[in-house]
């Protein structure tokens, strides 16, 4: 009968929904944040954490007249 297709269905939509959510699980569990910015290159990542040091936050970008002078 049609309900035959139910366990299949169930096994293929677990296996489509899971590649979306394991990043954001992965992200989570490591980072303790669930999104992180796109770092694939080196200057990328020091802007990166630049930003989170100065602001606390990868999404809020500073310009360097917030950038603090040395005294």
């Amino acid at each position: 009968m049609w309900y035959e297709i139910l366990p299949t269905l169930a096994v293929l939509g677990t296996f489509l929904v899971l590649p979306s959510y394991t990043p954001y699980v992965v992200g989570l569990a490591i980072r303790g944040k669930p999104h992180r910015r796109t770092s694939m290159d080196p200057e990328d990542r020091k802007l990166t954490m630049r930003d989170e040091r100065l602001s606390g936050d990868f999404y809020k970008m500073k310009g360097l007249e917030n950038i603090p002078d040395p005294k």
